[in-house]
């Protein structure tokens, strides 16, 4: 499902290449079961993105998933592993601990 307006006008962007792509098959096809074979996959992309679309445009936006605005996306940069490994009577126990800085 749609989850935000950047997915949104994703979605509506593809939707209209799609559109393109059947358009031009209708121009080259020459064989009417052909063109039918081909079209159906990117048909039936399309309406189940309208319906997509449709239930996002259906929802307020105030019941919208809204990004949480004073979080900052974590940075690789930011991050160190910590790995350490126990053995112990022939056996080996692995721990990983992610530490942020």
């Amino acid at each position: 499902m749609i989850q935000n307006d950047r997915e949104l006008k994703a979605t509506l962007n593809r939707i209209e290449r799609f559109q393109k792509q059947v358009e031009k098959l209708q121009q080259v096809e020459t064989n009417p079961r052909n063109y039918e074979l081909s079209a159906g996959g990117f048909l039936s992309e399309i309406d189940r993105m309208n319906l997509e679309v449709a239930e996002y445009l259906s929802i307020h936006s105030s019941e919208l998933i809204k990004p949480i605005a004073d979080t900052d996306p974590i940075k690789t940069d930011d991050l160190i592993f910590y790995s350490s490994t126990w053995h112990r009577w022939g056996t080996s126990l692995a721990s990983s601990v992610l530490v942020t800085g």
